[in-house]
């Protein structure tokens, strides 16, 4: 479905995008809004390069889409990435981090300490660390922008309040979960410092809205193509609601997830 009413295009950022739900993300905004252009970032510069291909080549999707080599861990390569943008666009609209890694799932009691102490290291490196490492390095083309916007992707796990609702099947999965709680946490942290110079009127430059999506079980290779995962396209539904949003409609919540065709609230 194709946007039907004029909009300012925007320039949006999303990371681990060649593959999975970044790239459906790209993929439905593209077709709602061909207006936008969109910077797919990925660790592998070919790979991208191919996923951006394979988005050109779909029927009905005009949307440009800028590619560029990221590694989230590697602040050389963030740097890079700032540069290009603020020098090609002057300007980001809407921020995704996106880029995920699985690991420690299923971790035995009798796991070895340095096997325990990796998977904790490397999730919480990519889904708290250098989430605000890029950022904060983009805040100031964020700033730039006339309503900018963060979209931090996290996890069912990440709602404790899910997490301990007795019948709710979930996977167990310590250093992931722990990382999405982190980051949920992050995400608010963030949102709070923004509301608050806001407030002190401490800058003239519009205020950053933070988002959480929860985009649900998903049948991709993050997850072994879980049976019952549902498309990725779905899973991007929140992300692209709250990325094409103009009205501010979900100012009043934070962790948004899509279920049964309509916005819904997730719980902390």
């Amino acid at each position: 479905m194709a946007s039907t009413a004029a909009a300012a295009p925007k320039i949006v950022l999303v990371t681990g995008a060649n593959q999975g739900l970044g790239h459906a993300v790209i993929e439905v905004g593209g077709l709602r809004y061909p207006e936008n252009v969109y910077i797919l970032c990925s660790r592998d510069l070919e790979k991208g390069e191919a996923a951006a291909q394979k988005l050109r080549e779909l029927e009905g999707f005009h949307a440009t889409v800028d590619v560029v080599q990221l590694d989230v861990t590697n602040d050389q390569q963030i740097a890079t990435v700032v540069q290009h943008v603020d020098k090609t666009y002057g300007r980001l609209d809407v921020l995704v981090n996106n880029a995920g890694i699985l690991r420690g799932l299923g971790m035995a009691e009798d796991a070895p300490a340095s096997a325990v102490r990796s998977a904790f290291t490397e999730c919480l490196d990519v889904h708290i660390t250098s989430v605000a490492v890029l950022t904060l390095a983009l805040m100031p083309v964020l700033r730039k922008a006339a309503a900018p916007k963060v979209i931090n992707v996290t996890s069912g796990l990440g709602s404790i309040t899910n997490v301990l609702t007795p019948g709710r099947r979930m996977a167990r999965a310590m250093a992931y979960g722990a990382s999405k709680v982190g980051m949920n946490g992050l995400t608010a942290h963030m949102q709070v410092g923004e509301n608050d110079s806001a407030a002190a009127g401490d800058s003239t430059s519009p205020r950053v809205r933070f988002y959480i999506s929860n985009p649900g079980p998903l049948k991709t290779a993050f997850n072994g193509f879980h049976p019952l995962g549902k498309p990725p396209q779905l899973g991007a539904e929140s992300i692209v609601h709250m990325m094409g949003d103009e009205e501010s409609k979900y100012d009043d919540h934070m962790q948004w997830e899509f279920e049964g065709e309509e916005m819904r609230r997730v719980p902390w």
